[in-house]
């Protein structure tokens, strides 16, 4: 094979590699441009899904005070509804040793009436007969005396009920009162048992003025909790993608490596 053939071939074989290696460059460029494009994707996916917890993590945090609140409610309701319970059987007890007292009384008035009358009669009587025994007429007088304190101490002791049944009664009114705000509070807050669903989803037929916050919050939850998901997923794929490029990527640069190498070789052997 003379000169000129030998020197052909290795120009052709130059040629062949810098076009080897040219096309490596310009796919090691396009495989570089893709991987930086998905490594912004993923930065941009990973920004959205740190939001997105953030977001969950706030809402979550809100959820969970409020599922305490619901506990503290609904255990003040049952104490309102024992504490209300207790108020009302006091209250009508009292109101009837009320009336009993009134009919103590009552009958006590009658009773002192009738023995003043006696003692009247008695003293009368004797002032006209002195037989009549000096100790009758005593005792008629102490019993009247007695019949007088028993008066005094059944109206005290009628108007120490009044009293307590005054008492009762602003105590039962207090417990209901409770029980009312305890009441607003609940329809404010709490979700109407009859519609209650995890996080709140079902909506009660007859729509308030305005949403409870356990319905409120629910949803806020439930939507935080798919855009996390939303967003992992995302990330997720960005992540894979990325990953991909990169192998391509890796893959370019070592296919251009390994042509420059292979053309600075034949280079060096076209020198020699």
């Amino acid at each position: 094979m003379n000169t000129m053939n030998i020197t052909a071939i290795k120009t052709s074989t130059l040629q062949n590699l810098q076009r080897q290696y040219n096309d490596a460059t310009t796919i090691a460029a396009k495989a570089e441009t893709t991987y930086e494009a998905y490594v912004n994707k993923a930065a941009f996916f990973k920004d959205l899904y740190n939001q997105a917890t953030v977001n969950y993590s706030t809402v979550s945090s809100q959820w969970n005070m409020l599922l305490t609140l619901k506990s503290s409610l609904v255990a003040l309701e049952q104490t309102s509804d024992d504490c209300n319970e207790v108020a009302v059987v006091t209250y009508n007890n009292i109101k009837n040793l009320v009336r009993k007292w009134e009919s103590v009384v009552q009958q006590t008035l009658e009773a002192a009436a009738a023995i003043n009358l006696a003692s009247d009669y008695i003293n009368k009587r004797k002032a006209a007969n002195t037989l009549i025994s000096s100790d009758l007429v005593n005792d008629a007088t102490t019993a009247a005396k007695n019949a007088a304190s028993a008066v005094t101490l059944t109206i005290s002791a009628l108007t120490a009920a009044l009293n307590t049944l005054t008492a009762s009664s602003q105590a039962k009114k207090s417990t209901e009162l409770t029980g009312l705000y305890i009441d607003m509070a609940s329809s404010a807050i709490l979700t109407p048992k009859e519609h209650t669903e995890i996080l709140g989803v079902i909506e009660p037929s007859e729509k308030p003025l305005h949403k409870p916050l356990e319905t409120t919050l629910g949803k806020l939850l439930s939507n935080a909790t798919k855009k996390q998901n939303a967003a992992q997923k995302a990330l997720d794929k960005a992540n894979g993608e990325m990953a991909n490029a990169k192998e391509q990527l890796d893959t370019a640069n070592a296919k251009v490596v390994a042509t420059q190498a292979a053309l600075t070789a034949a280079q060096a052997a076209v020198a020699s």
